[in-house]
């Protein structure tokens, strides 16, 4: 049942005393007392009513504002289950019904995280990817079951110092571990040899710098995709090979059977040139993966931007837009060179026209990268997937070796090579290194 108004509890109090003072007076006319005494000791009883009353009036306030202050301090110390109970006090209901509203809606958001939480730890368990996250002391403070696995650790990892404990770990990893390095990193364990992927990253956790370390056993995965590679080495080898070397022997038998009968003499030089033109196509074709299987390392050096610009400006013929602010940055421009041309030929390739291929130069954060823009016919989500991976090609001539090998001298330049379809058609390659 809903109490009454404070207000109206209070006149009634008021009224209690005028009442009270007006029963006095009328006391002391009717008996003729003497007003001496009679005024004093009606104003004090009065001020006595109204201080009782006064404090029955501010009781309820007082402790709904204790309740309010109890209840936030809850919700400081992450404890949303304090409520308060409704005095039905018409002043107050609204204010608490809104306060027990958001306590039910934090514990319900606090329950619903607190799901996700038990559902990515259980998840983050089960994957066999090694996860260890480190605060800047260097202290672990989360890591999985993979992870102990890869540390040979029987306890709990949380709270050790990860310098120390990473000395189990296989030679190449520890340094590469301990200088937070990316790749792919091959230790020989046993008679076994095993391939990881390192991947590192730094980032604010409750604005205090984490470091997250993740080590994946790429062994079988890569073994796997070897004997794919090698499956489509000698597939498309047998191809080019097949290509070239049954027109080559057709051409020879006719030969012979024009020099034994000595007619057609008139047909022996366009058969000699065409067994030449597949002999040097097939001589083309082999070079071009003898030289994607020795890439040398990139010799760096300081380049001068603006006459490298210049210099890619009258090879490519393409529109150059350059927005490099700094005057000299180290790579190996021959290399670079070798991509960019790659790229660039390739949009030519596409089916695009030559004004709407674009070369974009951008320098920040210490990355410098290319960007070649065409509108050309653009890549199924399938090719784009498959793009950097030797010897696939989306070209009836080509060998599969252009872009992967782009790749290849993005990687030793510490960058990367992405592809990605442009809105109203076309590609963009984006081809980035370590300035």
């Amino acid at each position: 049942m809903r109490k009454p108004s404070l207000q109206i509890k209070l006149l009634f109090n008021i009224s209690l005393v005028l009442v009270f003072q007006s029963v006095m007076f009328f006391l002391a006319m009717t008996f003729e007392l003497s007003p001496q005494w009679m005024i004093p000791l009606t104003l004090l009883v009065s001020i006595i009513l109204l201080w009782v009353f006064l404090g029955q009036f501010l009781h309820p306030i007082r402790d709904v504002i204790v309740a309010l202050e109890v209840g936030v301090n809850a919700f400081k110390d992450k404890d949303f289950g304090v409520t308060i109970q409704d005095e039905k006090y018409s002043e107050f209901s609204q204010i608490i019904t809104a306060y027990n509203d958001l306590a039910k809606v934090l514990r319900d958001e606090r329950m619903a995280i607190y799901q996700r939480e038990l559902l990515l730890d259980t998840v983050i368990q089960a994957t066999p990817v090694a996860l260890i996250l480190t605060n800047d002391n260097g202290h672990i403070v989360y890591s999985n079951v993979a992870a102990k696995t890869l540390l040979n650790q029987n306890t709990r990892l949380e709270g050790l110092k990860f310098t120390e404990i990473m000395k189990s770990m296989p030679e190449n990893l520890y340094h590469a571990s301990k200088t937070r390095q990316d790749g792919l990193f091959t230790e020989n364990l046993g008679d076994e040899m095993v391939v990881y992927n390192l991947n590192c990253q730094t980032f604010n956790l409750n604005n205090k710098p984490h470091h997250l370390y993740l080590y994946k056993n790429l062994t079988t995965e890569m073994s796997r995709k070897e004997n794919d590679i090698w499956k489509q080495v000698i597939r498309l080898i047998s191809h080019e090979l097949n290509n070239s070397l049954a027109p080559i022997s057709s051409l020879t038998n006719s030969a012979k059977k024009i020099l034994k009968t000595k007619d057609n003499y008139h047909m022996l030089p366009d058969m000699l040139e065409t067994i030449s033109r597949r002999s040097k196509h097939l001589h083309q074709f082999i070079a071009q993966y003898a030289n994607f299987a020795r890439l040398p390392e990139p010799k760096k050096e300081w380049v001068l931007m603006a006459d490298f610009i210049d210099s890619i400006k009258h090879i490519c013929a393409v529109q150059i837009i350059s927005n490099i602010s700094s005057e000299k940055i180290e790579f190996d421009p021959v290399q670079v060179e070798q991509v960019l041309i790659n790229l660039v030929k390739n949009a030519k390739e596409s089916g695009s026209e030559i004004k709407d291929i674009t070369l974009t130069a951008d320098e920040a954060n210490k990355i410098l990268s290319f960007t070649v823009a065409d509108r050309g016919q653009g890549m199924t989500e399938s090719q784009l997937q498959q793009a950097l991976l030797p010897f696939f090609t989306t070209k009836p001539e080509g060998t599969g070796v252009g872009l992967a090998l782009c790749n290849e001298i993005a990687i030793a330049h510490g960058g990367k090579l992405r592809l990605a379809n442009r809105d109203n058609g076309g590609l963009s390659v984006i081809f980035s290194l370590s300035a």
